[in-house]
């Protein structure tokens, strides 16, 4: 019989995002705030139908940028840049195919995005407070519980963890690095729900977590500055809270097989705030 995940998993990245257990991304699928119902979770992760989630140049530019600052090593085995030339002759076409097929499981980039990789990697290591952090880290590493409220296997995966045990180390290539900004997109993505969800993961696992949850914001466009953010205790909590929501709803729907989707009961009509602001303006114009 195979034995049930537990504990730290070495498993790839693909693997382990198209495998078993609930991770936090899970949870955004069915958050009423980011817009969702149970129907988006079903149809992301249930749905036999569902389509293969779709590699869009921005994902696949992450991909490389995380490759390239967490795993420098790895960054010719795993990232490439394209050839320089179109695919408009025959020969042209021919050796495209034969350098795909050289190249076959790697990313291949465009020359300018393979350089802003580099530039972004090199950004980021020679940065006085980032490039430390990221000594003495071990990286990519998926850890499996099983869920003491709901039975649930659930899972994360770190970007990186100080083998010092002081910190775990999230990497987020942004737009926009400033305080202000990352803390809105912090809001906009739910960032707040890691640090919760992958200590509790460890907690429940091992009894202790690091004391630390860092994001390291980096910019994608020159010149790559960046943000070093650390979570505070009550968003910590903040962010337990709705994950145990979220956690509680996908298996409220499981086990009833009921997948709602905005339709569950009929609602007033939401006028937006600014319009009725607008209109009221007019009229006493």
């Amino acid at each position: 019989m195979e034995q049930p995940l537990q504990g730290l998993v070495d498993v790839s990245n693909d693997a382990y995002h198209s495998g078993p257990g609930i991770s936090k991304s899970h949870l955004d699928w069915i958050a009423p705030e980011m817009g969702r119902t149970p129907l988006h979770y079903w149809n992301r992760y249930i749905n036999p139908d569902r389509e293969p989630d779709k590699q869009t140049p921005a994902k696949v530019l992450g991909t490389a940028i995380h490759t390239a600052i967490l795993e420098p090593d790895l960054l010719s085995d795993r990232v490439v840049p394209g050839l320089d030339i179109d695919r408009r002759s025959n020969a042209n076409r021919q050796a495209w195919a034969d350098f795909e097929k050289a190249n076959a499981g790697k990313i291949i980039l465009p020359g300018d995005a393979y350089q802003t990789v580099l530039a972004i990697r090199d950004a980021v290591h020679r940065h006085p407070v980032a490039g430390p952090l990221l000594q003495g880290i071990k990286t990519e590493q998926s850890f499996y519980a099983t869920d003491k409220e709901t039975g649930e296997l659930i899972k994360c995966r770190f970007d990186a963890l100080a083998d010092s045990g002081e910190y775990a180390l999230d990497l987020k290539s942004t737009e926009n690095a400033g305080p202000a900004a990352f803390g809105r997109s912090a809001a906009n993505y739910r960032y707040h729900l890691q640090p919760p969800w992958y200590f509790d993961i460890l907690r429940d696992l091992y009894g202790e977590t690091p004391k630390y949850w860092m994001f390291l914001a980096v910019e994608k466009e020159p010149p790559h500055a960046i943000g070093i953010y650390y979570a505070q205790d009550e968003d910590i909590e903040f962010g337990r809270k709705i994950a145990r929501r979220d956690l509680r709803r996908i298996v409220e729907c499981k086990q009833q097989d009921y997948w709602p989707d905005y339709a569950a009961q009929a609602m007033p009509l939401q006028l937006p705030a600014w319009y009725t602001h607008q209109a009221e303006n007019a009229e006493m114009a």
